[in-house]
């Protein structure tokens, strides 16, 4: 009798501590907010219903489907929040879209909170936002925030996000381990008039300050009024891998960039590295104004069988390493470069046009682009594509060849020059002299198809030989077609290209520093994000973020 007693306690016990069961919730166009349950049968009409902090049903762990049929799968909802950790997906074989209208004030299309960490997008389309389509929040900050996080482990896959206000996903400080995978995201900068200039714009693919251990890989980034991706304020153990970016008003894809100090760990990163052991291979990057490649900032960098083509068609070089000022703050590091290693990439380059370039400004006391070696070897470089080095003491400062390069830097020895050419997926052509040129790289095991790579690699993100395939959505369906725009697309159609001279000038001020807008306060932009609304949290971000990126341009 004692034995049964003790067992039946037990068992209540665990009764009382086990997890309840995960439930599935049903939005569709045809459900209904009022009557309808959110089961399949009787779905409820918006998303928001079911996320609502007042009357909404979903718990930690549930998902969220959402009906998504041919010719009626619009659902027209702005500031979509998440709350807790949720997976939100379309209804199998079908695919709901999310749109938020670019007019409506201050909004992002879905917001994920630091709550809702180990969330998942799944087969969705998003369109709009006044800002972003997708935004990972966060409670981080410094001075008294140094202990919140932002919305970390979240997995954004097979998603098509586009026609944005600004950018595409935005990564705020602390958002760490974000996936991004199989993800289009097309025509950014929606909110800027057709002709509206570069120093005006700022619409990114994919936004990362400060988000670490960021996973990119088999997606396609295009018709970007900026910038194509970039991680910077210290991101670290970023991985940028498969993707094909093309079309961009700026940069194709920057290792760091420009932060200001208040959004560095500086007990993490005191020497203020925009970027710490970031990982780009096997990517397609074609048609950018500015670099295709371009590092800011960074240490520790690994740049490996990547293939640009018809880069830096305004300003800069195919592989650029750039200066950071960080607003120009007293208290800043504005690091060089330090310690890259770029092997096996092909840059496909007009005869007239620099390949690589290493910036210097006398600026603030003398700032370089890098510190010590370039880290360059096993390249392809397109015949007669020039060579910059600017740093003090150089004999480069002007554009020279390859093998003066090589006499400057001690780079580039076993790097090759000739006429090379890919296809419009970044294919090698037979006969290429960029096959069996590279190296092995550790790091590197596959190319942009996935495909293994066999020593001696080639140089460049394909593989020669091996079986082509585009990535596929993992329900089977869309895949991800690479080359859609075909060779002739050059341009960014929503925005005109900018002009050659268009580089920003320091904001005068009596203490020589950048000043920050003074209708918000660092104490107001930071602390404003653990607010209970979705426009105070945003809006500090946004309008900071919106001065701060249009004035530090790529130096």
């Amino acid at each position: 009798m004692m034995v049964g007693r003790i067992l039946f306690g037990l068992v209540g016990v665990a009764s009382l501590i086990a997890p309840a069961t995960a439930a599935e919730y049903f939005v569709s166009t045809s459900g209904n907010d009022s009557s309808g349950n959110g089961t399949l049968a009787a779905p409820f009409r918006t998303i928001k219903r079911v996320l609502s902090t007042t009357n909404g049903v979903v718990k930690a762990g549930d998902t969220v489907t959402i009906r998504g049929p041919s010719g009626n799968n619009t659902y027209q909802e702005c500031d979509v929040r998440l709350r807790v950790k949720l997976t939100m997906r379309s209804y199998p074989g079908e695919r709901a879209h999310i749109y938020c209208p670019v007019s409506t004030p201050d909004s992002v299309t879905i917001q994920i909170d630091p709550g809702a960490s180990g969330s998942t997008l799944s087969n969705l389309e998003i369109s709009g936002g006044r800002y972003y389509a997708v935004m990972m929040q966060t409670n981080w900050y410094v001075g008294g925030g140094e202990q919140g996080t932002g919305a970390s482990d979240i997995l954004l896959q097979d998603l098509l996000i586009r026609d944005t206000g600004r950018d595409g996903i935005k990564v705020t400080p602390k958002s760490n381990r974000v996936t991004i995978r199989r993800v289009e995201i097309r025509n950014t900068g929606t909110i800027y008039p057709a002709g509206t200039s570069l120093d005006d714009r700022n619409a990114d693919g994919i936004d990362n300050v400060n988000g670490s251990n960021m996973l990119v890989e088999d997606s396609y980034i295009h018709d970007i009024s900026t910038n194509g991706l970039y991680f910077k304020g210290g991101a670290a153990d970023v991985i940028v891998r498969r993707n094909r970016i093309e079309n961009t008003g700026m940069a194709g894809i920057l290792v760091g960039f420009d932060t200001s100090v208040e959004f560095f760990d500086r007990t993490l990163n005191p020497q203020m590295y925009e970027s710490i052991r970031g990982t780009v291979v096997n990517n397609f990057i074609r048609n950018t104004d500015y670099s295709g490649i371009g590092l800011y900032a960074a240490k520790d960098a690994l740049i490996a069988n990547n293939t640009v083509q018809n880069a830096a068609r305004v300003g800069h070089s195919a592989l650029y390493f750039g200066i950071t000022f960080q607003d120009w703050d007293a208290s800043a590091g504005r690091p060089a470069n330090l310690n890259p290693r770029i092997l096996n990439n092909l840059f496909v380059q007009p005869s007239t046009g620099l390949c690589v370039d290493v910036r210097y400004s006398s600026e603030l006391g003398g700032l370089s682009g890098l510190s010590g070696s370039p880290g360059t070897n096993y390249n392809g470089f397109g015949t007669g594509c020039t060579f910059r080095d600017g740093r003090p003491g150089s004999t480069l400062t002007s554009a020279g060849s390859l093998a003066q390069w090589r006499t400057r830097t001690g780079a580039d020895a076993n790097s090759v020059q000739g006429a090379f050419a890919v296809d419009a997926t970044g294919h090698l052509p037979a006969g290429s002299t960029a096959i069996n040129a590279g190296t092995t790289v550790t790091q590197v095991t596959d190319d942009i198809d996935g495909q293994a790579r066999q020593a001696p690699y080639d140089i460049g993100a394909d593989e020669y030989g091996q079986t082509q395939s585009a990535p596929t959505r993992a329900n089977g369906s869309q895949p991800m077609i690479r080359g859609a725009l075909g060779a002739a697309a050059t341009s960014v159609s929503q925005a005109a290209s900018p002009t050659a001279t268009a580089v920003p000038t320091k904001p005068a001020t009596t203490s020589g520093q950048g000043a920050k807008p003074g209708s918000v306060s660092a104490a107001g932009r930071m602390l404003a994000r653990t607010g209970a609304t979705r426009p105070a949290i945003v809006l500090a971000w946004i309008k900071f973020n919106n001065w701060l990126e249009t004035l530090q341009r790529q130096r």
